[in-house]
């Protein structure tokens, strides 16, 4: 808060801010969370995010009719989660995706292993062994009879497959 309020130049700004603080803050919040969930964190970051924007556009912000003002900063915090959720998409790479802390494959993996099952047998295996049973390179080619090269190259190439076929269903990659 004390950021914000130093970031404005005079103190009929820091008080018109205040103002708007108390008043539409929880609601900002409530926005929030519905792009989150049970994620406060994530929610309370979009806020920020919304605050500063506020800060930073204050003048326009005050220009706009007090009627619409609230409307107006509900806006700015649903653009910004928005846009922390399309940023946290682009940042997920595959494999984290796939097994990791970004996903847990025993909780909601259900739709991508039916994915991947349903894929051509050559890039199936291989990438149940690496994703599902958690095998190395050298265990996946052991058990297939193949180089590791050519387990190299199927996991890659069924990386970049399993990835087209999540987009098609619909899940971010």
């Amino acid at each position: 808060m004390l950021i914000f309020l130093s970031m404005l130049e005079t103190d009929i700004e820091r008080q018109q801010f205040l103002e708007l603080y108390k008043r539409y803050g929880n609601a900002m919040l409530l926005v929030a969370r519905k792009f989150f969930g049970q994620d406060y964190g994530l929610a309370e970051d979009a806020v920020q995010n919304a605050w500063t924007r506020v800060v930073e556009n204050f003048s326009k912000i005050q220009a706009v009719p007090c009627k619409k003002r609230g409307a107006y900063l509900v806006i700015i915090v649903r653009n910004e989660a928005i846009s922390m959720i399309r940023k946290r998409r682009k940042e997920i790479p595959l494999n984290e995706a796939i097994v990791g802390e970004e996903f847990d494959i025993e909780d909601s993996s259900q739709p991508i292993l039916e994915i991947i099952h349903k894929m051509p047998e050559l890039y199936r295996a291989v990438l149940e062994m690496r994703f599902v049973e958690e095998c190395n390179t050298r265990e996946i080619a052991k058990k297939l009879n193949l180089t590791e090269s050519t387990v190299n190259t199927r996991i890659h190439r069924g990386r970049i497959l399993l990835m087209k076929k999540l987009e098609e269903e619909g899940y971010a990659v």
